[in-house]
């Protein structure tokens, strides 16, 4: 599993307000360096967006730097061009570490929310409204988050909003969230984001792989519709090469409907995008089989002797295109015969022709 690109989110700067309000600041930033320094270690790559002292990311980074195992190009500072103080102090020893991507917007929230679509994972302290936003966004994409509610803050609003998601995280780990902070607890935070990103990862491999058998059933089902469209025509031409009235040649005006009937069932099935394709060959079997006999029953009550003749061999060029239009719409056709009544159970009205009732 490759190891995530976490973005760092959130504020424990004094003098302004928080909902609900910060509580042990000094431990949250020394929290907030124990966190950098086992991101690093666990070899995840940052997204950071200011150097304020006032925000986490100050922290987050002086504690991965300091942790020797950074990789060159690690941190990605991203913001606003000239618009905030993105330069951190760390980058004066250690530039190959950071890759910094300026934002041509003078917007810091057009840039801010536009890289939170596209992160790992995201990792929430203190904060306000726009650290909620972050946590309710990550959520939504059901990518990893850990919001530290332990020390309040916004993130602790968004840890609550994370208990009521179902599977978002393990009991242990969202306890782990808010439980107070002590050593062991920056690599329980590290360790739940790398256990979500890696379940999501598993889904999104997991709905790759059945979009992948999908699109196969659908090129087999498509295939399977060509040949069965084939021998549903090859049966004309070979209907008129046996001796009209023979079984073969009878089988053979069942069987080319029959055939065409599957076909337009599976082409059918393939536009709803069903994906039972061996239930719609069956339905489309019955339905346009059903309706080619229908069809040569009709003919033969007003020709008895339709069979005999020459023109037997033609009537396969009206059959093969009701049984495939009858495969088509196969759920119209069965819906149709279900409905018909075939044994009228109304009661005879037994009368005399002079309109006496019966003895």
């Amino acid at each position: 599993m490759s190891a995530p690109t976490v973005a760092v989110v959130g504020s424990l700067a004094t003098g302004r307000s928080y909902d609900p309000p910060l509580r042990d600041v000094a431990v949250a930033a020394r929290a907030a360096e124990e966190i950098g320094r086992e991101l690093a270690q666990r070899g995840c790559g940052l997204v950071v967006f200011s150097s304020d002292e006032g925000f986490i990311e100050a922290a987050v980074v002086r504690g991965y730097v300091r942790s020797g195992l950074a990789r060159p190009g690690s941190v990605e500072v991203r913001g606003p061009y000239r618009a905030g103080p993105t330069e951190f102090p760390e980058a004066r020893a250690h530039p190959e570490l950071f890759d910094t991507r300026p934002e041509p917007t003078p917007d810091w929230e057009v840039s801010f929310y536009r890289v939170l679509l596209h992160v790992d994972a995201t990792l929430l302290i203190g904060g306000g409204r726009s650290t909620f936003i972050a946590g309710l966004i990550a959520l939504s994409r059901r990518a990893a988050v850990a919001p530290v509610g332990t020390f309040g803050g916004a993130a602790e609003k968004a840890w609550h909003r994370m208990h009521g998601e179902p599977d978002a995280a393990s009991e242990e780990d969202l306890s782990a969230m808010v439980s107070t902070w002590r050593p062991g607890s920056a690599e329980a935070i590290v360790g739940s984001l790398l256990r979500q990103h890696e379940r999501r990862l598993s889904e999104q491999e997991q709905v790759r792989r059945q979009a992948a058998a999908e699109t196969r059933r659908r090129a087999w089902s498509l295939l399977s519709a060509l040949v069965l469209l084939t021998a549903g025509l090859a049966a004309l031409p070979a209907a008129t090469a046996w001796r009209p009235g023979t079984w073969a040649a009878v089988t053979l005006l069942v069987f080319g409907p029959l055939c065409a009937a599957m076909s337009g069932a599976l082409i059918r099935n393939v536009f709803d995008e069903v994906g039972e394709w061996l239930r719609a060959a069956v339905f489309g079997a019955a339905a346009g089989g059903l309706s080619a006999v229908l069809f040569l029953a009709a003919q033969l009550t007003t020709n008895p002797n339709l069979l005999q003749g020459d023109s037997a061999a033609r009537l396969g060029y009206f059959v093969v295109p009701v049984g495939f239009a009858a495969g088509l719409a196969f759920d119209a056709v069965l819906t149709k015969l279900r409905g018909t009544d075939v044994v009228r159970t109304q009661p005879v009205d037994a009368t005399t022709t002079d309109g006496r009732a019966a003895p």
